[in-house]
């Protein structure tokens, strides 16, 4: 019976998630699959990539040749939540101390607002906005790193230049705020997404590894009505990291509650 190379890649994926085949251990080669499944070097081929694309093995070459790859077994818990040093505010104690990856910093470009991200700013998809970009990380762990996109509405740009510049202590959300002022409302969306080739490599990616992606809006009322004044696109490894946040009891699920009355499978 012939194979085809997903049938290939299902039976090896099982011993990989049963167990039988280790973190480090070597899958059989593409001769001992071509010989084992009666197919071409090519099916073989495809069949090692696909798991490769699933970030369930690494090529390595030589002697070593496609081996099972060593994920990781916890998460760090990315807190959420606004809080506020000398510097000025972040978002959650674990990421305190992280600072630009050394190499790489703050770029304030304009360019047009991606759809996604324009939706929330509400203007109009290719809209050309102010972003700084920057690749933030954990000094002590080269592979803990995040990606931020902060995208400007241009009213914002408009009422307050230095936004679009070097916005001095405390920054952008310092000179909203100023400007507002009032107080940021912050509010976030998570989401995940496939990494481009530039994200992959800017976050040390495997292949496989999806995206993170927290889209943070700060809204501010201007004439007493709401305006997203800057989206902040944030984004990490799924492999790496989560976000844990606590589930509140709202209205009637307030305790005590009340017994339940109503039968949703009757027909």
């Amino acid at each position: 019976m012939a194979h085809s190379a997903e049938q290939i890649a299902s039976e090896l994926r099982q011993r990989i998630d049963s167990g039988e085949l280790q973190p480090g251990d070597r899958l059989p080669t593409m001769d001992a699959i071509t010989e084992q499944y009666s197919v071409s070097r090519q099916t073989a081929r495809n069949a090692l990539n696909i798991l490769k694309n699933e970030g369930l093995v690494i090529y390595r070459g030589g002697a070593s040749g496609t081996t099972v790859r060593r994920r990781p077994t916890e998460r760090m818990i990315r807190s959420r939540g606004m809080e506020r040093d000398n510097l000025g505010y972040y978002s959650g104690a674990n990421v305190q101390h992280w600072r630009l990856v050394e190499g790489t910093r703050t770029e304030v470009v304009q360019e047009p607002v991606p759809a996604d991200i324009a939706r929330y700013l509400g203007i109009e998809p290719g809209t050309f906005v102010t972003a700084r970009k920057r690749l933030n990380g954990d000094p002590e762990v080269p592979e803990h790193r995040q990606l931020t996109d902060s995208y400007l509405h241009p009213a914002a740009v408009e009422a307050v230049p230095v936004i679009a510049g070097n916005s001095g202590l405390g920054g952008i959300y310092d000179r909203i705020e100023e400007w507002a002022e009032q107080p940021i409302a912050w509010e976030e969306e998570v989401t995940a997404a496939i990494p481009s080739p530039d994200e992959a490599t800017a976050l040390l990616l495997p292949p496989g590894v999806p995206l993170l992606r927290i889209i943070r809006t700060s809204t501010v009322k201007v004439d007493g009505r709401p305006l997203v004044v800057e989206v902040n696109d944030i984004r990490m490894s799924a492999e790496l990291f989560s976000v844990r946040y606590p589930m509140t009891r709202k209205g009637a699920a307030r305790w005590p509650v009340q017994p339940a009355s109503a039968d949703f499978y009757t027909s």
